[in-house]
């Protein structure tokens, strides 16, 4: 054992100590306290696995947008290589298929839990669909454009008609 593990067992052995010493200055007998004790780490129990179970919950959020885009820029390079070899490639909604697909992987590894990943995905379908739709759109513009003044324009007219 390192000297930390040593520190850390004599800092637990000391806080059961006093739990249990705590128990019996209310007088009670040892099957009482037994009980109470038995009782208090059931409750533990149960609260740390209901903390457990909502971390495991995916909210829609930034991070889950970038992850969207980050497998639509990764379906698109894949279908490009197969482009460029002369082998099939996806198109319209089987890219969308492709990416959905990658995204329901990636939530249901992350929760441990395929029904999860299908319900979130389910959920939020049409802000999944939205986003890659989005970023296709813009992607398919992009392509010949060379210099960066013509992207500009691109983003200012689409912010602008999303002020709209």
């Amino acid at each position: 054992m390192t000297t930390l593990e040593i520190i850390l067992l004599v800092i637990n052995i000391a806080l059961l100590a006093l739990y249990i010493t705590s128990k019996f200055k209310e007088n009670k007998s040892l099957s009482s306290v037994i009980k109470e004790v038995k009782d208090d780490i059931k409750q533990s129990s149960e609260v740390v696995s209901e903390l457990i179970s909502k971390a495991k919950d995916i909210v829609f959020d930034e991070a889950v947008q970038k992850t969207i885009k980050e497998f639509i820029m990764i379906v698109e390079e894949k279908n490009q290589l197969a482009k460029s070899k002369g082998e099939a490639y996806l198109n319209g909604d089987d890219k969308k298929h492709a990416v959905i697909g990658r995204l329901s992987e990636w939530v249901s590894n992350l929760t441990g839990s395929t029904e999860k990943a299908i319900h979130f995905v389910e959920d939020n379908q049409s802000k999944i669909e939205a986003i890659i739709d989005d970023y296709i759109s813009f992607s398919n513009k992009m392509q010949g454009k060379s210099t960066l003044s013509e992207a500009e324009k691109i983003i200012a007219e689409k912010l602008l008609i999303q002020s709209k």
